[in-house]
């Protein structure tokens, strides 16, 4: 069970759990789950997914899928391509970690890095979202 002690209901259904185990006088473990980046940093990350997804297909360019019994089908870019072609292998090689929501800011800034250097080689240009980008999104 996993309750946000920010939250007021959900502190409220804290203690009352933690009563309950308390009158049982049994074994429990609390495991404190700190976020590993922000709300505005996570808002970013999946702007980057959009803007490289955007470069790309304005670009002209198509994911070469392989698989379908040796078929290869070409689509346009979406940002789901994106995150787990591009992204998500790159972190698991990098950090031994599955899932964008676990990894913090340097480790972010570190696969940025890698993508950036690589579609740059390419003559495609992606920059990480700023603040700035992210307010003017919200405009």
């Amino acid at each position: 069970m996993e309750l946000d002690l920010n939250n007021h209901t959900e502190r409220e259904k804290a203690k009352t759990k933690l009563s309950y185990f308390l009158s049982k006088k049994c074994i429990i473990q609390l495991v404190e789950k700190r976020n590993s980046r922000s709300a505005r940093q996570n808002r970013a990350l999946h702007k980057f997914f959009v803007l490289i997804t955007e470069e790309l297909n304005e670009l002209g360019m198509e994911f070469q899928y392989f698989g379908l019994k040796g078929q290869v089908f070409s689509t346009r870019y979406t940002t789901n391509i994106v995150k787990n072609q591009f992204w998500r292998p790159i972190q698991i090689t990098l950090f031994d970690i599955e899932s964008t929501k676990d990894i913090n800011t340097i480790q972010i800034n570190e696969i940025v890095d890698v993508i950036a250097k690589f579609f740059s080689e390419r003559g495609v240009y992606v920059e990480f979202p700023n603040k700035e980008m992210l307010e003017d999104e919200q405009n």
